[in-house]
């Protein structure tokens, strides 16, 4: 039981020590089905109220949309002329969608017209994420 243990606690601090690398580096998106960073499931795990949770969602965000920034520059560093211009029509569109999506999300959750709360921020999120995903299997063909 305790080489288990002790195998478990190398995995986390080495994970740990992975999401302290600048945000300027790219990195691969999470697996699918594991739509967040760890950085993130650390900071919501330790977060105290909502107050905490949206600066924690708040960062993740940001630090997603740094992340489909840089791989989406790969991937267009990697096409010839006609991908770039469809690669650059596919994420006009789907930054349209977000938009959408993000203001149907908040007249769902808020009929009244409310604030956005942090579920709908939670959502762009994983969002990001999905996007990331399907370009890095773009960019794992090329």
């Amino acid at each position: 039981m305790k080489p288990i243990r002790i195998a478990l606690l190398a995995l986390s601090l080495g994970a740990a020590s992975c999401a302290t690398v600048a945000n300027e580096t790219f990195e691969a998106p999470p697996a699918l089905g594991q739509l967040e960073s760890a950085t993130y499931l650390q900071c919501m795990k330790k977060a105290n109220g909502r107050l905490e949770q949206g600066n924690c969602i708040n960062n993740e965000k940001a630090r997603q949309w740094k992340q489909l920034d840089l791989l989406y520059k790969s991937l267009a560093a990697k096409l010839n002329d006609e991908q770039r211009k469809e690669l650059a029509k596919t994420q006009a569109a789907w930054k349209t969608f977000m938009g959408a999506e993000t203001a149907f999300s908040v007249s769902v959750y808020y009929p009244q017209l409310g604030s956005s709360d942090l579920s709908v921020s939670t959502n762009e999120i994983l969002w990001i994420v999905q996007r990331r995903q399907q370009l890095q299997q773009h960019l794992d063909l090329n």
